[in-house]
């Protein structure tokens, strides 16, 4: 029991550090930028090389940063705090288990044959 409580601790440690770390590396990543932009003047008549593991890592990057703003933008939406009726609150009352719904276990249903009894 301890060994399951320990790895889901250790597991959501380092979900953090990921999401952190790549925020910290966005960061130094717009820090240099603006940095070579000031020395920018020095080296303009020379040839720009980017390795293909820069770009890549760019890409990711923008991949990242992307889904952080569409999940900020559902996060946004979905905000309880800014909503002005209760209209949502009863969209989902009927999925609510305590009141009769139907549970979701995130599985999607697979569609029950139908028997047809003649008389």
């Amino acid at each position: 029991m301890k060994e399951k409580a320990v790895e889901l601790v250790v597991r959501n440690l380092h979900d953090r550090k990921l999401k952190y770390g790549k925020e910290h590396e966005i960061i130094y990543e717009k820090k240099l930028a603006k940095e070579r932009s000031k020395d920018e003047h020095v080296y303009a008549d020379k040839d720009k090389f980017v390795a293909s593991a820069y770009k890549k890592k760019l890409a990711e990057q923008a991949k990242w940063l992307e889904e952080e703003r569409l999940r900020e933008l559902r996060e946004e939406k979905d905000d309880v705090t800014k909503k002005t009726d209760i209209s949502d609150f009863y969209f989902n009352l009927g999925k609510n288990v305590v009141f009769g719904g139907a549970a979701d276990s995130g599985k999607p249903k697979e569609k029950q044959e139908e028997t047809v009894i003649l008389s």
